[in-house]
């Protein structure tokens, strides 16, 4: 018969946690409270939703299951701690997501839809889902000069000419 212990081998979230994630999710969209609001069609009232992020309000399965599809991501992200070891790299390269999908409407060039499914695998493996941007480690250009069959100048130079790096990495 095993005993139940509070020394356990992993973290159970907090409210807390779980109020600072929601939070940050909203931020990294630059969306206000009010935008909460309208974009869930006054179902999360602005006021409510301040209070989830302040943590002075109980917040239901089904309502964080609610938030977490308005900011198109998975529950887990809102539930668990971040399992992204590349934030605080010291080499990164900032790529803007939100440009990428504007290029890949107006332009339809093979290295352009290149570039979309990499970033998306990235995202995908990463569990990334802000939609924002994407920090791109070194090696991570590597690969992509590895799917462009290009030398990394190149790329460098073709993902400048369509402005989709928002910072250069620091060597």
């Amino acid at each position: 018969m095993s005993q139940i212990t509070s020394a356990t081998a992993f973290t159970q979230p907090t409210t807390t946690t779980i109020s600072a994630r929601i939070r940050a999710q909203r931020k990294a969209r630059s969306l206000t409270l009010q935008d909460i609001e309208r974009l869930s069609n006054g179902r999360i009232k602005a006021v409510v939703m301040g209070s989830y992020e302040r943590g002075s309000r109980a917040i239901s399965l089904a309502r964080t299951i609610e938030i977490a599809n308005l900011f198109a991501i998975p529950l887990s992200e809102l539930i668990e701690e971040s399992k992204n070891p590349e934030r605080g790299s010291d080499r990164q390269l900032i790529f803007d997501l939100r440009k990428l999908r504007e290029i890949s409407l107006a332009v339809k060039e093979n290295e352009i839809s290149k570039i979309n499914a990499f970033v998306s695998a990235i995202c995908a493996r990463r569990r990334d889902w802000n939609g924002e941007i994407l920090t791109l480690r070194s090696g991570d250009l590597d690969t992509l000069t590895l799917v462009l069959s290009a030398p990394r100048a190149a790329v460098q130079e073709l993902l400048e000419r369509f402005h989709l790096i928002i910072k250069a990495p620091r060597n």
